[in-house]
């Protein structure tokens, strides 16, 4: 492992004594000085998926400040408050770090091989920082236009920032600009982005509630339908359409490019079924034509073409999907089952899953994060 702190050089500095004595707290205090980098010096390989077993156990554990889905690559990311640091899966011996000693983090999301980081300082979620997920190489670092509290969504080559009343898409390659977007005024939910579009709610003064869904790449206009007034709806997904849930009423849209490039989204049917409605915020996975809704106390299988609910199981947090198999925390473990529902495989853990913790395959482990902490199960 190879450790730096990162600290600009100075060239030709000629000042006075006066203007030194300012100039060196400065100094102390940028980013730059305030770094710290710890790099793997190899590359390890991804583990090969395994299938699992019918019984697992705590291998290791180690705190975390995040509660989603914490595997890129080969390694499983950990979060602290202020530092970003990648795993090996096996051991849970940390293989490199990422360190700011003058801001906090605000969120992470992982793509593409790569660790996104987005920190904030005295105001504002504005410094955004790309990290090779297998070393902890620095790929690119920048400020994002974001002085409010923010968070990351990732789908391949782009990264969307959101925050307050803006939206900004960053491609993940180079750490340019992809487009932007502003609310005018009105709080965005953080986006969801996938195959199809960028999603959000814009939720307005007065109860107003709007959907906005925007091209994933390209810098088009947004298209932006109404909801119903004082809901509280949230998008699911976004990867083959955009798939809206509020209260019990499960909402899809089909989304296309009129003649100028612009998204525009069209209401492909409705879901009502009790069994939709939960507590807290809900998330979803997709495979194929079948959404898998987590509604913060069961899990919803809901066939997207007629459409239909399937069936529903009791959950403690939300889906990952693993090739076509969905995998679910329980009290006792975990059930691994394909999203239309059948044959459900169970397996028991010897130590509990936190609850709503995000779940990750990484070869033949499980690794989920929740309640401060990340446990790997094998």
């Amino acid at each position: 492992m190879r450790t730096r702190t990162v600290i600009g050089g100075i060239s030709g500095l000629v000042v006075a004594a006066a203007v030194v004595a300012v100039a060196i707290p400065v100094v102390r205090n940028s980013d730059a000085f305030t770094t710290t980098i710890r790099t793997a010096a190899d590359t390890p390989a991804t583990p090969a998926p395994a299938p699992l077993p019918a019984s697992v156990r705590q291998l290791w554990t180690a705190p975390t400040g995040t509660d989603g889905a914490p595997v890129a690559g080969p390694s499983v990311i950990e979060t602290g408050a202020n530092r970003v640091a990648g795993l090996d899966p096996t051991t849970g011996r940390e293989r490199w770090s990422y360190e700011r000693g003058n801001a906090t983090l605000c969120d992470t999301a992982r793509q593409d091989g790569v660790v996104l980081a987005l920190f904030a300082r005295s105001h504002g979620c504005r410094d955004l920082i790309a990290l090779d997920a297998a070393t902890g190489q620095r790929r690119w670092y920048r400020t994002v236009e974001i002085t409010t509290p923010a968070r990351l969504a990732g789908t391949p080559g782009t990264v969307v920032v959101t925050g307050g009343d803006h939206m900004i898409a960053v491609d993940i390659g180079g750490g340019l600009n992809r487009w932007t977007y502003s609310a005018d005024g009105c709080t965005l939910d953080p986006a969801v982005a996938g195959g199809a579009a960028v999603a959000t709610v814009s939720r307005c003064a007065g109860g107003v509630r709007r959907l906005v869904v925007h091209s994933v790449s390209f810098d088009k206009a947004a298209w932006v339908g109404s909801l119903r007034p004082g809901s509280d709806p949230h998008v699911l997904n976004t990867d083959d359409r955009v798939v809206v849930l509020d209260d019990k009423t499960l909402s899809i849209y089909s989304v296309t490019e009129d003649k100028d490039g612009k998204p525009t989204a069209a209401p492909d049917g409705d879901v009502l079924d009790d069994r939709l409605a939960g507590t807290g915020t809900p998330a979803a996975v997709v495979d194929g034509d079948f959404l898998v809704a987590w509604t913060g106390e069961n899990a919803v299988g809901v066939d997207l073409r007629n459409p239909v609910v399937r069936w529903s199981r009791p959950a403690t947090g939300p889906p990952t999907l693993s090739g076509h198999q969905v995998l679910l925390a329980g009290p006792g473990g975990f059930t691994s089952q394909p999203a239309t529902g059948a044959p459900v495989t169970e397996v028991k853990a010897g130590t509990a899953v936190p609850d709503r913790a995000g779940l990750s395959r990484i070869g033949g482990l499980v690794v989920a994060a929740g309640d401060g902490r990340i446990i790997a199960y094998g």
